[in-house]
């Protein structure tokens, strides 16, 4: 059976649902302090075999702009923090 994930509207607890895919969308609470919880959706997680020989692929190309652990898109100028 799927379990999905929620958050309590109330004190933050994530926990899980274990419910049919029809009753994926019913109301659930938390079983902390029975306030109501909204589902969380998050992105799943796939992993692709590549064939065997294949290289990895290359990490993609940036025209950005990167400094200080972050980066910035193509057009941005230079600035300070």
């Amino acid at each position: 059976m799927p379990h999905y994930p929620f958050r309590c509207s109330e004190c933050g607890l994530e926990f899980d649902v274990s419910r049919p895919m029809g009753e994926a969308s019913a109301p659930a609470t938390c079983p902390a302090d029975g306030a109501p919880a909204e589902r969380v959706f998050v992105v799943p997680q796939m992993a692709f075999k590549r064939p065997a020989g294949a290289e990895p692929p290359a990490p993609p190309r940036s025209s950005g702009y990167s400094h200080h652990g972050h980066s910035h898109g193509p057009g941005v100028g230079h600035h300070t923090h």
